[in-house]
């Protein structure tokens, strides 16, 4: 394991990923629909919220 200047260890995400399990793989790909639809309707709220601000 490599380590920084701090004496942490360094998280290396592709090695990390390549231990990960299928299923847990096929959980996050079925999460993320939740993810976009939560982002867009973050967005579309923050641009009504800008336009009532602004006018």
């Amino acid at each position: 394991m490599r380590y920084d200047k701090n004496g942490l260890p360094i998280r290396e995400y592709y090695t990390e990923e390549l231990k990960k399990s299928p299923k847990d793989k096929m959980r996050a790909i079925g999460y993320q629909k939740y993810y976009t639809g939560g982002a867009i309707i973050l967005m579309f709220l923050v641009l009504i919220g800008m336009y009532l601000v602004l006018n």
